[in-house]
């Protein structure tokens, strides 16, 4: 006597099993042939040799989340180092510079772009010089980009 289940048959006894459904010598013959051609047994609503399911897609992985804006208006970094109390500080930084060509060169960053990118020479210098990170930079231009005046 033959048994199939989901997936499988066999000739040890499985009558005791309700997992199990019992088969005839045909259907055990095609269970083989199906399951040797990449098919599989079912039973239910009966015996049956059916194409395996296609294979369940692995979801989407989630996007990164978005990383830190790279470009503020000035008025907007202007603002974020008013609110920081680091204003002052930069104002500081900025006369200090001794280059008159440096000097003026600062300015023009601070007061005449219109935008201010946090790949900037500029800004990677005087954050340094006031001991800023990059992780208190990239706060600062989120506080910026999140100011609306």
């Amino acid at each position: 006597m033959a048994y199939a289940t989901a997936g499988g048959v066999s000739r040890a006894d499985m009558s005791d099993d309700p997992a199990w459904i019992e088969i005839d010598e045909d259907q055990y013959a095609q269970a083989l042939a199906g399951m040797a051609a990449g098919k599989q047994v079912s039973i239910d609503g009966g015996f049956a040799v059916v194409d395996q399911p296609a294979p369940e897609e692995p979801p989407a992985p989630e996007p990164d989340p978005p990383g830190p804006p790279t470009v503020v208006t000035r008025a907007q970094g202007k603002a974020a180092l008013i609110q920081a109390g680091l204003w002052d500080d930069v104002l500081a930084y900025v006369d200090a510079i001794t280059d008159p060509t440096q000097q003026a060169l600062a300015r023009v960053a601070l007061d005449d772009t219109t935008e201010w990118r946090r790949d900037s020479p500029f800004l990677a210098t005087a954050a340094a010089a006031l001991g800023l990170t990059d992780q208190q930079l990239d706060d600062l231009f989120v506080a910026a980009a999140a100011i609306v005046l």
